[in-house]
Order: C-alpha cells, then sequence, then structure tokens
C-alpha cells in the first residue's frame, strides 16, 4: 500500500466515508464498508453492502494493496444508514485489540460467541465458523459449526500464521449461534 492509500485509509476511518478494500491475496473478497480502526497487525471494517450494515471484519493491516474511498455522506448509503438510525456507525461491543490475533480473536468470541475464520492464503473462497476452545502460542483451536447449525465433534487446528480474516457479529453467525445446540 502506497502512501495515498494510507492517506486514504486514515481519511476515511477519522470522516467514516465509504471505502472499499482490495487485498494482496489472490482471490480474497474486495470488502466494503467502514473503517473502524487500523493498528500495526489488524484493520478493523464494518462491514457493507447493499446500503446495509453486517457485522465487522478483522483484515491483516500488510495484506491491504489499494484503498479506494466510495463517499460521504452524500452517498446513499450514509444516506439510508442515517434514515434507518444506523449511522454513524458504531463500534463492536467489545474493544478489539488490533495488535494480536490471540487478543482480537478472544475479545470477540467473549462478545459474539461465534467468529469466522479465513485462511485465504490456502483457500480465498472458504470460512469456518465456531467457536474457540483453546489458544497455544501459535496456533488456536476453533470448534466448528456447520450450515445447519450442527457442531463438529472434534475442534480443528489454525495457525495464527495462516488467519487472514476475521469476522465477527454477522447476521449469519447470530443464526448459527441461535439453533446451535449446547457444544458437546
Amino acid at each position: 500500500m502506497d502512501d495515498r492509500d494510507l492517506a486514504v485509509l486514515d481519511r476515511a476511518r477519522h470522516e467514516g466515508r465509504l471505502v472499499r478494500l482490495r487485498r494482496t491475496l489472490p482471490g480474497a473478497d474486495r470488502l466494503e464498508g467502514f473503517v473502524l480502526g487500523t493498528g500495526p497487525v489488524w484493520t478493523l471494517l464494518a462491514n457493507c453492502a447493499d446500503h446495509r450494515l453486517d457485522g465487522w471484519t478483522a483484515v491483516r493491516t500488510d495484506s491491504l494493496r489499494k484503498v479506494r474511498d466510495l463517499g460521504g455522506p452524500e452517498t446513499l448509503t450514509v444516506r439510508a444508514l442515517r434514515r434507518s438510525g444506523l449511522w454513524p456507525v458504531r463500534p463492536p461491543g467489545a474493544d478489539l485489540p488490533l495488535d494480536d490475533l490471540p487478543g482480537l480473536i478472544t475479545a470477540a468470541c467473549a462478545e459474539y460467541g461465534l467468529i469466522a475464520l479465513h485462511t485465504e492464503h490456502h483457500d480465498p473462497d472458504a470460512c469456518w465458523i465456531g467457536a474457540v476452545t483453546s489458544l497455544r502460542p501459535a496456533s488456536l483451536r476453533l470448534h466448528e459449526v456447520d450450515p445447519e447449525a450442527r457442531w463438529h465433534r472434534e475442534p480443528t487446528k489454525f495457525r495464527f500464521a495462516d488467519v487472514t480474516r476475521v469476522d465477527l457479529g454477522t447476521h449469519y453467525n447470530a443464526v448459527l449461534r441461535e439453533f446451535a445446540d449446547e457444544r458437546p
């Protein structure tokens, strides 16, 4: 990311401007939303699609390639959010540290129960949703829930170095959490 993109990112965070983030990861989604925080390791975005908010996404700051300013208070998106009482955009309920993954994940799980992990270097089209059961020095264990809100038998191990994105507080995750039975 060059100095111009850093300036766009900083302006968006301070002025509540809608942005589109492109990342260096081949096949990774372009993300649209409002920048709520930037840290040395993670950047936090309030997800916005079709003029609606849907949770938050943390992406690796060093994976940002291009930041495009999509507009400020005059945009249809901001006007629609304002009319719905959703403007200005609010941060997540938890204070999410943006300097390390274990702290980010711990706070996100404590607040929302389920998170979605992405390992876009390995599979840009997949995510794993579940509850973190343990943190180790270089990895975590995620007890996954499937698309029918059924828990997998055993937790899955993820290396911190492989995690490129964390989604929290989304509508989909909330539905899975509501319908999933007690974890075995």
